[in-house]
């Protein structure tokens, strides 16, 4: 199983800042990879994916977040903030964990409030 093309340009450029963060030369990677020179280049110009067995063993040597990876969108996963609730996450027990899922939702819908808000209002004018 590859990754698709999308995946392929998200995973080549984040294994080419990776790459450049440990201050390796794509051939000491490659080495370190245990794979081809060709295929550490094709891997960051996004001509071909690793099988999900290399994906895996890339993203550990590498420290590569592969969820950064498969499951993008558009909120920042590499702030302190960020990494801290993950180091925190396997700390809690189940109780904890629902807290911090109520108060999660409870401010994603605060914070979805004024623009609901502002919607209902534009509607109400409109319909003057």
């Amino acid at each position: 199983m590859s990754l698709s093309i999308n995946d392929a340009k998200v995973f080549g450029a984040a294994l080419k800042k990776a790459r450049k963060k440990k201050h390796l030369t794509q051939a000491q990677c490659a080495e370190l990879l245990e794979h081809s020179l060709s295929f550490q280049k094709d891997l960051e110009r996004c001509r071909c994916s690793p099988s999900i067995e290399n994906f895996y063993h890339i993203c550990r040597l590498l420290d590569i977040s592969a969820d950064d990876c498969i499951f993008q969108d558009h909120h920042d996963r590499t702030g302190s903030t960020y990494q801290e609730l993950l180091r925190l996450l396997p700390l809690c027990d189940e109780k904890a964990l629902s807290v911090l899922v109520s108060t999660a939702t409870a401010l994603i819908r605060a914070d979805s409030i004024p623009e609901l808000e502002r919607l209902s209002v534009t509607v109400c004018s409109n319909e003057k």
